[in-house]
């Protein structure tokens, strides 16, 4: 029976040899969280449901290309029923039959989803689950056919029921882990098990997806190579070259200067970390302490001597991606080993209802592409690594399981999008108790994660830098000047005391909340004789936000030069970049702390300063977490006397992020606006719909409810479209994807770099640039590209609408 036929050469996988194969890959992933044998079942039954003649028979047609209408096979269901037919319990009596029907469950559930995404178990309407319609159903098409032919096979069922039995055993253990972790926290509220079941059922979903689309981008490129690889040795290699590096720069005479001494300390700490077992570590270097390098150095100590599998940096602005990126390629002295992940160019949307063979034409080159994180360092954004546990689909679930047996550095961990931080909170948790990962915490200001609904399992004492009160008192180099008045400061006001300012200074950062406001001031300052005055925003990409910081940084180095840059908030976390003076417009307490950071960063003057005001001119409606962050800080820490006159201190970020998430709570909706439940639920017990199920109907041991959550999760509320743009070498970009490409290898290497050159855009955006003639579909209208005339060379993407892509990008 025919699994797939190759284009090149129309060579066939029969469906066997790709179990087989899928099985083996899906085994070696599921290793790293003690899964394998629940992942290797999935890999061996998934599709099963094409073993009949009339799905090869779909298949050749298909290759074909005959345009005409092909029937739809039901594929994926079969493997599932194969397994509630053999081992499920109606009505489990004991452990032994409740640990076989979670297996049932579980694999069953990953085997019938690995086309749509994964489905529920429970209906918000009280309606038969997924999960019982699918595999209950008495009129499958083929299945008498499939069930002959794979029985058939010599091992198959001896095989299954092997991995049945030790898929049991995994579970079972899997119990008594989750058992010792709740009496751990017991004293924690909402440390929900079911969670957790639902988890482990997203990571053998990972594991069967990226076996699968593996062994059929590999057959498909007839490639014969290594599938899996080691990084150890890279590992090793990387971390001599940082110890050389930072061995020259302790040769140097600046090495002497107190800030620098205190980084090198701070640095060594945290080489001592990296002998310990896994953790979850806070590093709570202040801002401008060399958090990178410091984490970088745990890293690869760990990940060598601990023999993880990756280093991953989640950082919340995709200028911190881009410039951290580009320092750790020049101290490991390898570019082709870090991989920089954040907008997905293309428009992938996944429809179960759509023929397999469409669907399948339409996605093909473009899942093959490798998107599975499978590299030894990686820096992706906070909104990929959500997607990864919570979007829709299969495309980002693929990559989940290589974020087990890891390192993984939140940088600027404190950006977590408040009503997500329970759905963090718990990926987290797996990664860190079930999944082996080490994790770090990093940030100047940390959020108090231990404290919210669905807490962050931590320990105490976990904080990697000593004696922190003393460091973050050692590090001032700012003072911070209150001018909020009332009525807020117009464009006009800030650009008049702008260039005040620089009557005496030679360089000044104006930050600002949002885009038009930034744009405003730009434009008042712009044409002023004798300034070299430069715009920052999301409104451009990538590349050409790069570009410009490089000549800001350019500029600030010549002493003669009048220097001012208007920014959006992307400037302030992680931006190695140094202003004599920094204007703030109203913010949370840990904005200002950024900002702070991008003021006399080096202490190379006595004390910079930073003025903050209120921006008249800024519209935070669709900003409800800036607008509540501008209100902590003014009612309950500016007011407070003590806390007012050390802003930057320990106690100010503490008192901060305590008002701030209890406020969150009350004042910014966490729960969803149509479901009126907080999305965690939905991988919980939620009783609102446990209720709606009628009392004839069976219910399932799993409550996860994948399907409705995922389509309903969205970091970035009002969805967004990744745009290319003609800055650079993307008018390049735009040309070869205009082409018709068959190179997956050559579509993998454009889609990368058009990373670099897309801007991402809100759907009343993509509508008004689509009606004014200015887009053009590149690759079957799944790629979208900016005509000439739409991108200003200084400000970029020319458009008025506000909203949350000034905090938080992909």
């Amino acid at each position: 029976m025919i699994a797939h036929i190759r284009e090149s050469d129309f060579k066939i996988q029969t469906v066997q040899e790709h179990l087989q194969t899928v099985s083996i890959m899906a085994k070696e992933f599921g290793k790293k969280a003690g899964f394998q044998s629940m992942a290797e079942l999935s890999g061996f039954l998934h599709d099963m449901g094409k073993n009949t003649k009339a799905f090869s028979v779909y298949i050749e047609n298909a290759v074909k290309e005959t345009g005409e209408p092909l029937e739809r096979i039901d594929h994926s269901t079969a493997g599932a029923k194969y397994l509630y037919e053999a081992y499920y319990v109606d009505k489990p009596k004991d452990q032994t039959e409740a640990v076989s029907n979670l297996v049932v469950e579980i694999v069953g559930m990953v085997i019938l989803s690995h086309h749509s995404g994964l489905q529920n178990f429970i209906q918000t309407d009280g309606s038969q689950s997924d999960f019982f319609r699918r595999v209950c159903r008495q009129d499958l098409p083929y299945y008498e056919e499939v069930y002959r032919e794979f029985v058939s096979m010599e091992g198959n069922k001896e095989k299954v029921e092997k991995l049945y039995r030790a898929a049991q055993d995994e579970v079972k253990s899997f119990m008594l882990r989750l058992q010792q972790l709740l009496h751990k926290y017991q004293n924690k509220e909402r440390v929900s098990p079911l969670v957790f079941y639902s988890l482990v059922m997203k990571y053998v979903f990972s594991c069967l997806i990226d076996a699968d689309r593996t062994d059929t981008r590999r057959f498909e490129e007839n490639d014969t190579s290594a599938w899996h690889q080691s990084y150890q040795t890279f590992f090793e290699k990387s971390y001599e070259h940082l110890i050389n590096q930072l061995n020259e720069w302790a040769a140097n005479p600046s090495a002497t200067n107190p800030i620098n001494q205190l980084r090198a300390e701070m640095s060594e700490q945290c080489d001592y970390l990296a002998e310990q077992p896994s953790a979850i570590y806070q590093l709570s270097i202040p801002t401008g302490g060399g958090k990178t390098l410091a984490s970088l150095r745990y890293a690869l100590k760990h990940a060598k001597l601990k023999g993880k599998d990756r280093i991953i940096y989640v950082v919340p602005y995709t200028t911190i991606l881009e410039q951290n990126a580009d320092a750790v390629r020049k101290i490991i002295q390898n570019d082709e080993k870090v991989l920089e992940h954040h907008a997905n160019v293309i428009d992938n949307a996944e429809n179960e209802n759509e023929p397999d063979y469409y669907r399948e034409a339409r996605q093909k080159k473009m899942q093959l592409a490798r998107d599975n994180w499978d590299y030894p360092i990686i820096f992706t954004t906070m909104v990929q690594f959500l997607d990864t546990f919570y979007a829709k689909g299969t495309r980002k679930a693929r990559r989940l399981h290589n974020l087990t047996n890891a390192i993984i550095i939140f940088d600027e961990v404190q950006s977590v999008p408040v009503k997500h931080i329970s759905l963090f909170n718990n990926a987290v948790n797996f990664l860190h108790h079930f999944g082996g990962s080490s994790i770090v915490l990093c940030t100047a200001t940390q959020p108090s994660l231990t404290k919210t609904n669905y807490p962050l399992l931590m320990d105490e004492g976990t904080e990697m830098v000593k004696n922190l009160r003393e460091v973050v008192k050692a590090f001032e180099r700012v003072s911070i000047v209150n001018k909020i008045e009332k009525e807020g400061w117009t464009s006009e006001k800030i650009s008049e005391f702008a260039v005040e300012e620089l009557n005496e200074k030679q360089s000044l950062l104006i930050i600002l909340n949002t885009k038009k406001a930034v744009l405003n001031v730009y434009q008042q300052l712009k044409d002023l004789q004798g300034y070299c005055v430069y715009h920052l925003s999301t409104s451009m990409c990538p590349q050409h936000r790069k570009d410009i910081l490089k000549r800001v940084k350019d500029k600030l180095k010549s002493p003669n030069e009048k220097v001012v840059c208007i920014s959006t908030q992307l400037i302030e976390a992680g931006v190695d970049i140094d202003f004599e003076c920094v204007i703030r417009s109203l913010a949370g307490l840990d904005s200002i702390a950024q900002a702070a950071g991008r003021c006399n960063r080096h202490g190379e003057r006595t004390k910079g300063t930073v003025y903050i005001i209120r921006a008249k001119d800024e519209e935070l409606s669709k900003l409800p977490e800036i607008a509540l962050g501008q209100k902590v800080t003014e009612e309950d820490v500016l007011t407070r006397g003590k806390l007012a006159n050390d802003l930057l201190g320990p106690k100010a970020i503490q008192t901060y992020f305590d008002f701030y998430l209890t406020k969150a709570a009350n004042e910014i909706n966490m729960t969803d606006s149509k479901l009126n439940v907080e999305l965690i639920e939905l991988l919980d017990q939620s009783q609102k719909y446990l209720d709606a199920i009628p009392n004839q109907n069976p219910r399932t041991m799993m409550r996860s409810m994948f399907k409705t959550l995922e389509s309903h999760f969205e970091v970035i509320e009002a969805p967004t479209t990744a745009i290319l743009v003609p800055y650079g070498e993307g008018e390049e970009l735009i040309s070869n994807l205009n082409e018709d490409i068959h190179d997956y290898k050559k579509l993998n290497e454009y889609l990368k770099k058009a990373q670099q050159y897309s801007v991402n855009v809100y759907r009343h955006t993509l509508q008004e640039l689509a009606n004014e003639g200015l887009l053009v579909s590149l690759y079957n209208d799944s790629i979208y590209a900016l005509k000439d005339g739409g991108y200003h060379k200084e400000y970029g993407l020319e458009t008025t609408g506000e909203g949350q892509l000034s905090q938080l990008l992909y």
